[in-house]
């Protein structure tokens, strides 16, 4: 008999019962004068409407909230504004809010409540509307950009040109008092007692800001006390060791800013759930989008399948610094973890855009884990040959594909979550990945073979926007375990040419254990000639004993604009992906982790939502 795992999933939303007999709740009406943007929720019965919340939540229904600060950095007497965004999602519920700021340091919090008209002492707790006796219900807010501190007289070049609803923005201390901040914003239940959403605002108060270009030949920190604002392709050369410490923002200053690690150069770039390294946009909150910079590029000596073992990064000059590979499948090019990349895929050449993380020829002992691309013309992680191995991969709102490889990677990656956009999103961009083998010569070695465990890719499901699932061509091999697709304009995988069928036989080409929801039938899901079809669908339901053709039933549900606030693509209680008996157990090799759940995240592991990502759309 199959099994649907769901212990764990029922241990992460129960409640722990409460020693406090019902109560009632009444608004008090001058409260309510004093704040037209919610509405109260007149008088409730909060045990209830906590039941009535939990019950809500299983469905998928969960208020969506997106709060966001003008910029991530400010100079002394720079000026912070805040605002939020929130939809109910089919919520209906009563609800408490609670926002407060935290020092991202130390974790201390001090709670903003509106009848004190600041924030409380410290060890004070109070939701937004109500006081430390007890919080108030509202219903949801449905609300765009909604200043919360802010003032016109800040212009519109700073700030968004509008009087906060809470209160004047905030300036940035004089002389300089660099620290690491944050406001977050919770939705709990009526009782305050349990966390529905949450979205967190990070950013810093910094002294100074620093001028980068050209190339960095000796090795150097980046701290968070300072912003960096690149300019132009800037290189760091071997040996050099770039080392950026958490928290850190990094800015493309221009168009073409990018940032490349050269062959036998390391950038160590090991941030923080609560304090991520982010390169970003120079542009105000509200004014970024894709192309904004270039974004990172990272070299290193591993193998590749070109003829000579060696490339240079295509649309770039045949200089030095931009050649890798090489014959070191261990070789190290450091440490990115807890790092984002947001707003870049500047365009080298027609068509050839710099992805939001390039890896050419990188091996097998950089650490690659909690990265994320935002917003990226292009793809999310090309490998370019190389053994580099990854985890904890986001992807959101890209233009091109999540996972791109070719030239031989033959990496590890377990845990990928991509979300796609309909904002500049490309028509031949693929949901969970596209692997090539080489693009003259289908069968040169060593052969593109990655090992692929838990991924999730959600399409927008319109006629317009995205492609295929997966597009697998040109004599790749590959290893995919426990990956969902859903919401594809196209067939969710479409294999293209008979050096990559070939790989079949061998047991080098494997997708298994695997929830492909969409149409494999008819013209519009294999619409270009060199898909195979009929091969397509032998492979994956009859050669391949563990795929199912079903609704995931994730809690995004029908993907939406208004989603991708808060992006959460964990299954519900009753998801096919919760039955342990199609789930494949990875090896026990030291990189790839045991699982119960077939996708990028489950039950009491939804690592994309634990406050370090972002979601703006601009």
């Amino acid at each position: 008999m199959r099994r649907i795992f769901t212990g764990m999933l029922a241990a992460c939303t129960a409640v722990a019962a409460m020693a406090a007999p019902p109560q009632r709740v009444e608004v008090d009406l001058d409260a309510e004068r004093a704040t037209r943007w919610v509405t109260f929720a007149r008088t409730v019965d909060v045990e209830a409407a906590a039941a009535e919340a939990l019950a809500a939540e299983a469905s998928g229904a969960k208020p969506l909230v997106l709060l966001e600060t003008n910029y991530y950095t400010f100079l002394p007497g720079e000026r912070v504004q805040l605002r939020m965004s929130a939809d109910a999602n089919g919520f209906s519920a009563p609800v408490t809010l609670y926002l407060y700021w935290q020092d991202r340091n130390s974790g201390a919090r001090r709670y903003y409540n509106i009848g004190a008209g600041s924030l409380l002492n410290a060890g004070q707790t109070a939701d937004l509307f109500g006081s430390t006796a007890g919080p108030v219900p509202i219903n949801v807010p449905e609300l765009t950009d909604f200043v919360l501190f802010g003032s016109a007289a800040d212009g519109t070049s700073l700030g968004w040109g509008i009087n906060g609803a809470l209160g004047a923005s905030i300036a940035a201390p004089s002389p300089a008092q660099p620290g690491l901040y944050q406001y977050v914003l919770e939705v709990r239940d009526a009782t305050g007692k349990r966390v529905i959403s949450r979205s967190n605002a990070n950013y810093s108060f910094i002294s100074s800001s620093v001028a980068v270009s050209g190339q960095i030949t000796s090795s150097q920190t980046w701290t968070a006390d300072k912003r960096y604002v690149l300019t132009g392709f800037v290189v760091v050369k071997e040996p050099a060791v770039l080392t950026i410490e958490p928290g850190t923002v990094v800015y493309g200053g221009d168009t073409r800013a990018t940032l490349f690690i050269a062959r036998g150069a390391k950038l160590i770039a090991d941030g923080t759930s609560r304090r991520p390294i982010v390169m970003t946009s120079a542009q105000k909150v509200g004014n970024r989008a894709q192309r904004d910079w270039g974004s990172l590029v990272v070299f290193g000596r591993a193998p590749i399948n070109e003829p000579g073992g060696q490339a240079y990064l295509e649309g770039l000059p045949a200089q030095p610094e931009y050649q890798y590979g090489g014959t070191d499948p261990h070789d190290d090019s450091g440490v990115i973890r807890f790092v984002r990349l947001e707003f870049g895929g500047f365009e080298i050449e027609v068509n050839q855009e710099i992805n939001g993380l390039t890896l050419g020829g990188v091996g097998d002992a950089t650490v690659i884990d909690h990265l994320q691309v935002h917003m990226n013309k292009d793809d999310g992680v090309e490998f370019f040959g190389g053994t580099a191995n990854a985890k904890h991969l986001l992807f959101t709102g890209l233009a091109d594909d999540p996972i791109d490889g070719d030239l031989g990677w033959q990496g590890k990656v377990q845990f990928v979550v991509n979300i796609k956009s309909n904002l500049n999103a490309e028509g031949d961009s693929n949901i969970l990945l596209e692997w090539d083998n080489h693009p003259q010569n289908y069968d040169y070695t060593p052969r593109t073979n990655p090992q692929v465990y838990n991924v999730t890719g959600v399409g927008t499901g319109t006629s317009v926007t995205g492609n295929y699932g997966g597009n697998l061509r040109r004599g790749t091999a590959g290893k995919v375990y426990n990956a969902i697709t859903t919401q594809s304009r196209r067939a969710p995988i479409t294999l293209r040419d008979t050096a990559t069928l070939n790989q079949i036989p061998a047991g080098e080409l494997i997708i298994d254990n695997s929830i492909l929801y969409g149409s494999f039938e008819g013209s519009d899901a294999y619409p270009n000639s060199s898909d195979r079809p009929a091969e397509t669908r032998t492979f994956l339901f009859t050669t391949m004993q563990n795929n199912r053709n079903v609704d995931p039933l994730l809690a995004i549900g029908t993907w939406s604009a208004k989603k991708f606030m808060m992006p959460d693509v964990q299954p519900l209680a009753d998801s096919p992906a919760l039955d342990v008996d199609y789930v494949k157990t990875p090896p026990d090799d030291g990189f790839f982790e045991a699982v119960d759940f077939i996708g990028g995240v489950g039950p009491c592991y939804n690592w994309p939502m634990t406050g370090w990502a972002i979601f703006s759309d601009n």
